[in-house]
């Protein structure tokens, strides 16, 4: 008999800087594994996908939106996935340069969290972490197992 594995985590991230899309990426490298990284250069592109994801196919468990993008921005990303009943819970954090009080009180008003990007590449584990922090328990949980805590 054939044992299936389990399905990856979906984490989505929309960021039109190719360098902080990569970033993202190797952070996220550590547990290809268990999760899968969708990247998409803005919010727009995002939102398509969701709309065509299958009844089947999960959920994501974390979105991550750059605040400034061309094209649809991650604020007005994240004003629209508030909008609908489907992804209201979903977590989503904002992923910006910006250490604005009032960026920070904008990402609280719609239940997100906020993550200002790492300036310096050893930041990255940090950055990682932080992202982690607003996953899923169950995530959280298969992050620990695989770091071995």
């Amino acid at each position: 008999m054939t044992k299936s594995l389990p399905p990856k985590s979906l984490v989505l991230y929309a960021d039109d800087d190719t360098d902080d899309r990569e970033l993202v990426k190797e952070a996220f490298d550590e547990f290809s594994s268990i999760v899968e990284l969708v990247t998409f250069e803005e919010g727009s592109e995002l939102l398509s996908y969701l709309q065509h994801l299958g009844p089947l196919q999960p959920k994501p468990c974390l979105i991550i939106l750059d605040v400034n993008m061309h094209g649809l921005d991650g604020k007005q990303t994240l004003r629209r996935l508030r909008g609908t009943e489907e992804y209201n819970e979903v977590p989503i954090v904002l992923f910006t340069t910006s250490t604005l009080p009032s960026e920070s009180a904008f990402a609280r008003s719609y239940n997100a969290g906020f993550v200002t990007k790492p300036l310096y590449g050893a930041q990255v584990r940090f950055l990682l972490d932080q992202l982690i922090d607003h996953c899923t328990n169950e995530l959280k949980e298969k992050i620990k197992k695989q770091r071995g805590y």
